[in-house]
């Protein structure tokens, strides 16, 4: 009896923490350019809890010369078509789902990258977008800059 009454106390708490969802900073319009400088660097709050600048740019997927996918897979970003101008890395979910990028197999061409849009558009390698998500540090202390992405949330076909 007592294992039932301390199971009824503990799972409903346990679901709660499932459904915690992190606190979203408010969304900074800007260009590629801009992304990763000082204006859009980790900060602190009130409570001294590292924050991230959420924010929304427009660009140019290109299919990345070589990837390490796991859960997650990098898709460069570029300022222009073509390969042209700022060049950032954007992170997405690996899978089917809208805003997931597609598994890229062994010996891809450029022509293999599939993301779904928000929208449920389909984007490829040179498609124009507008990308929503937060500025990462990367994993280099102190040299935040070098080591720069964005973990996206929403990705658009951008006109």
């Amino acid at each position: 009896m007592k294992k039932i009454f301390i199971m009824g106390i503990l799972a409903p708490t346990l679901m709660a923490g499932g459904c915690w969802k992190r606190e979203q900073q408010p969304l900074e319009a800007t260009v590629i350019e801009k992304v990763c400088t000082e204006a859009f660097a980790p900060f602190y709050d009130a409570k001294k809890h590292s924050r991230f600048h959420h924010v929304s740019f427009a660009g140019y997927l290109a299919t990345p010369k070589s990837v390490m996918i796991t859960n997650t897979m990098f898709v460069d970003v570029y300022q222009s078509p073509n390969r042209a101008g700022v060049q950032l890395k954007a992170s997405f979910p690996v899978g089917t789902r809208k805003n997931f990028v597609a598994r890229l197999e062994k010996n891809y061409k450029e022509s293999d990258l599939r993301i779904e849009s928000n929208s449920g558009v389909m984007l490829g390698n040179g498609s124009k977008v507008l990308i929503e998500g937060d500025v990462s540090p990367g994993a280099v202390p102190g040299k935040w800059k070098d080591s720069c992405y964005v973990r996206v949330d929403k990705i658009e076909k951008a006109d």
